[in-house]
């Protein structure tokens, strides 16, 4: 257990065994513990150590003869959009964005339950949804997209004292065309600005794996590898 937690309560922590959910026929073990609450700054050492968040739970893989699962995060001062997401972005400078402390709604719901099924295959139920993205240890924000009074996308994200954590991104499937998920980063890089962040922390970025592969599409950025930070050159 992360030595971090030492003054935390309610910690229980375990390892799971399983199939894979990133790259086909491998095998996956994770180190994972929860808790119900803690303080901000130990987030902040949790998450720069290479875990993630899942409700109330954090988590490592500790995959054998593997370590594809790479943690990243992007130089928020340093980085620069390229062409392309530029584009994107002025594409969408009609969507009004507001923000609010995660909570059950329907309407967010719905929209998370279309995109697991577009993007995913899955039938989510409300249960499995406020235990992935509503219960939280600390505050976490929702933002939610709107193209005029059509919510078309929502980020779930954790403050952190230097840092933001982008824990998920769902949108509405019928507005694939505006590249909301690249939008979104975007708008969270800017907001990290705006907060005066040093880093935005984006999960696992996975190489061979399409879904998890554009990470590094945002730079200058870091991954970590052997517990240290550096920089990940094209």
């Amino acid at each position: 257990m992360n030595s971090s937690l030492s003054d935390q309560t309610s910690v229980k922590d375990f390892l799971s065994h399983g199939l894979c959910p990133y790259l086909t026929d491998q095998q996956s073990v994770v180190y994972a513990f929860f808790v119900k609450k803690v303080k901000p700054a130990v987030y902040e050492k949790i998450i720069s150590s290479g875990f993630r968040r899942n409700g109330f739970y954090f988590y490592q893989n500790l995959c054998p003869n593997c370590g594809r699962c790479i943690p990243i995060r992007v130089d928020v001062q340093g980085f620069r959009p390229s062409k392309s997401q530029r584009r994107i972005f002025r594409k969408n400078q009609d969507v009004t964005i507001l923000r609010q402390p995660a909570a059950f709604d329907p309407e967010a719901f719905l929209l998370y339950k279309k995109y697991c099924a577009y993007r995913h295959n899955n039938s989510e139920t409300e249960e499995d949804y406020t235990r992935f993205l509503i219960e939280s240890p600390i505050h976490t924000e929702m933002m939610r997209y709107y193209a005029g009074k059509q919510l078309i996308g929502i980020g779930w994200t954790d403050l952190l004292p230097d840092s933001l954590s982008s824990v998920y991104f769902a949108f509405d499937p019928e507005y694939s065309s505006r590249s909301p998920g690249v939008f979104s980063l975007l708008k969270e890089l800017e907001l990290c600005r705006e907060l005066k962040k040093k880093w935005l922390h984006l999960g696992f970025w996975i190489k061979d794996n399409r879904k998890m592969s554009y990470k590094n599409q945002y730079k200058p950025c870091q991954i970590l590898t052997n517990g240290v930070w550096r920089e990940l050159s094209d």
